[in-house]
């Protein structure tokens, strides 16, 4: 009674909503029969049986702490035990619940149930698993089960695990190492989480962040691996050296792991083999023998190997020929490398060196073993200071005997010689000089015998100085002579120059003389021009190319050398100029007949001055009343270089002439301004041509006039003036150039456009003149016709107007109507024809108008009239009545093919319909 139920005939249902788990149990469905005399009881027992749906699984770790679903855990260390929890309560059953890792279940779970009354309750399964490589990146899944889920509940988590290297290898770049070659150690860390960190040793001395006896570069790098894990690289480079030989190279990598389980970094190492040339050394360092005694000198040496090739010994880095000489010398070879030196003399003297070879290369060389044999002096002669000196600066000079060779090297008694004779002794304690105190004379003793002092040097005491020197053993050889070098000024210098005469225009070589050159000797001059310094003239000698106004000035010239200048001299240079024109006449000289002025002017530069005269036609002007001539001397010019010169004009006096007019024909001449010669050169000429000039006149054309047919070829129109200089001609049409020259020329067949009136004009720099010439275009008419109405009801009518263009314009015209020429009603004035017409269905028809002239008759030109407003006519009806018999048909067949196609559509899969068409 404590649910809803529902009854139809014979058919009752319970629902029980919402299903709780206290409506478990066994219910009872009785049916009672009401249509007998006793009710009768039919009763149906159900047993029903409950499920609750689980929680989704929760993960705890072993402290309590909440692990939320698809969290990352860790990092934990490879070898460390993870405790996490994972348990789903409410279910019905109580929930199994089981860890997964993939597809395998992990028996290192614990599961336990805890049962409520109601059959309810809390599963919980604890996982203790110890983590390894092997979890690297793994998911653990916690899976909730029970009858109330078709599929399981789960939750999981990632694992970040943290473990060591597997491994490290050390491997070395080259199979053979030589000293010097760059040593590459390659070092791999694998399978590290964090990724490893490695450092290199030399024993146990780390390398690269610290300071180390060899230079090494270290490079690191780090891989991701598909597992997660990395791989780390890292590469050791240095330079090697004999002392990395057999020394050992490790490798350490460690990581976090390994520090938290305190444990030591992985190591691996390699030895290294470095091959390297022997070092040598020798003994005893310092030898001193007296001559003809032997001398024995060791050579110690290490090398890889230590087999030699080679021995060799060096005096002073000379080779010493062992083998080659063997009353000289003993030993010194691969098998005894130590050098016996027989019977020493002085020639033996000097440093040793021992070099020897191993199949790697030749030693160094490390120190020297001085051998010291007792001779006489060898000395040269060194100056200070070494370079020349300045006679300006009068210093002192020290001359050195120096000793190049003596044991002992110090010098007792030293002679000076200058030039080849004997200039002093030194010291000079021994002078027979009776008048030398004793203590004068042992202060001079005490002087050092192999320095000269020159106090005061100028250049007389320049010159070749030698020395020979005494020491225990005796007085040396001479030594070789050194010149003591003393730099002064140049002399006095003086000018010369070529050539005598300077000319304008020619070349001028100026030359620097100077008997003492001075030392060293001047190579470089300085040049003047007047007080101006020439900058880049410094040379001895200087060619002047052309001469020009400028060279005619004063000219200095100084030698110079290192020591300063020489004394100068100068020079004044006086230019001449022969005859040119500075202004030339030109080949050509017009003026206009009435002109009010009319002259010529030459200029001739020439220097000494020259006369200037005038030629007409190859005759001196000389007195002449008709012409006046006037000469003027022009300075020289710097501006434009000119030097002196004369200014000629000759002037027309226009007042002698005829009405002050000038004839064209009698006064054209060929006039000359010509000069004198002068020292510099010859005279010149210049000459031009003279001629009177006047502006265009009797201006004429060859037609006048033309008559010519439209599109036929135009004549050629002459138009010629009379002028000098000779005119230029254009034509114009219409205020428009259409042609430039003296001819018109039409080279193409003329249109009626091109009537009308052409100018020629003729025209020089004087003046112009004008002439003309006319087109008359002729052509046969062309017409048109145009209609106009009039009037009304039977007043009406049609007004047909012909109108014509045409040249000549006396035309004739003529109508037709078909093939009917028509006179009445025909009108015609000028270019006008009217044809009147009768406003009647008769005058409906085709008419043609045809129009003439002298040039010939115009294509007709016709006009169609159809009809008149307002007015019906005979005929109309049957038009219209057949132009709607024919637009029926069209509309039937066009109907026709419309249905004919429809039904063709639905037939045409079965292949039955035939197109009429």
């Amino acid at each position: 009674t404590d649910f809803h139920y529902a009854a139809n005939g014979t058919d009752s249902s319970l629902e029980i909503k919402p299903l709780q788990i206290e409506d478990e149990g066994t219910y009872k469905c009785e049916i009672t029969y009401l249509a007998v005399q006793e009710a009768c009881s039919v009763v149906q027992f159900v047993n029903l049986t409950t499920y609750a749906l689980p929680t989704y699984p929760k993960m705890r770790f072993e402290d309590g702490s909440p692990v939320g679903n698809g969290s990352v855990v860790g990092p934990f260390d490879e070898g460390v035990t993870l405790i996490i929890s994972c348990e789903s309560g409410g279910g019905k059953p109580v929930a199994r619940v089981s860890w997964w890792n993939g597809t395998q279940e992990l028996t290192a779970g614990e599961y336990t149930a805890a049962v409520e009354e109601d059959g309810s309750g809390l599963g919980r399964n604890v996982l203790r698993l110890p983590v390894s490589r092997h979890h690297l990146d793994s998911t653990l899944v916690c899976e909730a089960v029970n009858p109330a889920i078709t599929a399981p509940f789960i939750s999981f988590v990632t694992l970040d695990v943290n473990v060591p290297p597997v491994g490290v290898d050390v491997t070395v770049g080259a199979t053979e190492i030589h000293e010097g070659d760059t040593v590459v150690l390659y070092c791999v860390a694998r399978g590290a989480k964090p990724a490893a960190t490695l450092t290199w040793l030399n024993g146990s001395t780390p390398l690269g962040d610290v300071e180390t006896a060899i230079n090494v570069e270290v490079e690191s790098t780090e891989e991701h691996n598909a597992d997660n894990t990395f791989e780390t690289r890292s590469r050791l480079e240095f330079d090697a050296t004999r002392f990395e030989n057999g020394q050992t190279f490790r490798c350490e990598a460690t990581n976090q792991v390994l520090k938290n389980r305190g444990e030591e970094p992985m190591s691996s190492q390699v030895t290294l083999d470095v091959r390297y040339a022997p070092i040598v050394r020798v003994t005893p360092e310092n030898i001193t023998v007296n001559e003809s005694m032997d001398i024995l000198i060791f050579c110690q040496y290490s090398a890889n190997p230590l087999q030699l090739t080679h021995v060799n010994w060096f005096q002073d880095k000379r080779l010493v020929d062992v083998a080659g000489n063997p009353e000289k010398y003993g030993n010194g070879d691969v098998e005894h490398p130590t050098l016996l030196i027989k019977n020493s003399s002085a020639n033996d003297m000097g440093n040793y060196t021992c070099r020897v070879s191993n199949e790697v290369g030749v030693s160094d060389v490390v120190n020297t073993a001085s051998v010291s044999v007792l001779f006489r002096p060898q000395v040269q002669v060194i100056m200070d200071p070494t370079e020349p000196v300045s006679e300006e600066d009068r210093v002192n000079v020290t001359l050195i005997c120096d000793v190049v060779k003596s044991n002992p090297e110090t010098l007792v008694r030293v002679r000076w010689y200058l030039e080849g004779g004997l200039l002093k002794e030194l010291p000079e304690c021994y002078s027979q000089n009776s008048s030398l105190s004793a203590s004068y004379s042992e202060m001079l003793c005490d002087i050092d015998p192999s320095r000269l002092l020159l106090e005061n040097v100028f250049k007389d005491f320049q010159g070749n100085y030698s020395c020979e020197g005494m020491n225990e053993a005796g007085w040396g050889q001479r030594s070789s002579e050194a010149e003591l070098i003393v730099h002064y000024r140049p002399g006095q210098a003086s000018i010369s120059h070529q050539p005598k005469n300077v000319v304008k225009g020619q070349s001028l070589e100026l030359t620097c003389n100077v008997d003492d050159p001075g030392r060293p000797a001047a190579t470089t001059f300085t040049w003047y021009r007047g007080t101006h310094l020439v900058p880049d003239e410094i040379s001895a000698t200087w060619v002047i190319n052309p001469v020009s106004l400028e060279t005619n000035d004063n000219f200095t010239c100084v030698p110079v050398n290192s020591e300063g200048e020489g004394e100068r001299a100068s020079v004044n240079i006086n230019v001449l100029a022969a005859p040119s024109f500075i202004e030339r006449l030109q080949p050509y000289h017009g003026a206009v007949m009435n002109s009010a002025e009319v002259s010529l002017s030459c200029r001739v530069e020439c220097s000494p001055l020259c006369n200037v005269s005038w030629l007409k036609d190859d005759q001196p002007l000389l007195n002449q009343s008709h012409y006046e001539i006037a000469s003027k001397v022009m300075p020289a010019d710097p501006n434009s270089g000119d030097l002196e010169s004369v200014l000629s004009t000759l002037t027309w006096r226009m007042s002698m002439w005829r009405d002050g007019t000038l004839d064209r024909d009698q006064d054209n001449a060929n006039y000359t301004c010509t000069s004198s010669d002068n020292e510099a050169g010859p005279g010149v000429t210049s000459h031009t041509f003279f001629r009177v000039e006047y502006p265009p006149e009797e201006i004429e054309v060859s037609n006048t006039m033309i008559q010519i047919i439209e599109n036929e070829k135009a004549p050629k129109v002459e138009c010629r003036a009379s002028s000098y200089p000779e005119a230029t001609y254009v034509w114009q049409h219409e205020g428009e150039t259409v042609y430039k020259g003296s001819v018109l020329a039409m080279n193409h067949n003329i249109r009626r456009q091109q009537a009308g009136e052409y100018q020629c004009i003729a025209q020089n720099r004087h003046g112009k003149m004008t002439a003309s010439t006319s087109f008359d275009i002729l052509f046969k008419p062309e017409c048109k016709i145009d209609r106009t109405d009039g009037g009304s009801g039977e007043d009406a009518f049609i007004l047909l107007i012909c109108r014509a263009e045409a040249n000549p314009q006396e035309v004739t015209f003529r109508w037709r109507m078909s093939n009917e020429t028509l006179t009445q009603d025909v009108t015609s004035e000028g270019l006008e024809s009217r044809l009147r017409l009768p406003a009647t269905s008769d005058s409906l028809a085709t008419y043609s108008c045809f129009v003439n002239n002298t040039i010939g008759e115009s294509i007709a030109c016709e006009i169609d009239v159809t009809g008149v407003a307002g007015i019906i006519h005979p005929g109309d009806d049957n038009i219209i009545v057949i132009s709607a018999i024919v637009a029926a048909v069209i509309v039937l067949v066009i109907i026709i093919c419309v249905v004919i196609i429809l039904i063709c559509r639905r037939q045409r899969q079965a292949g039955k319909c035939e197109l009429p068409f």
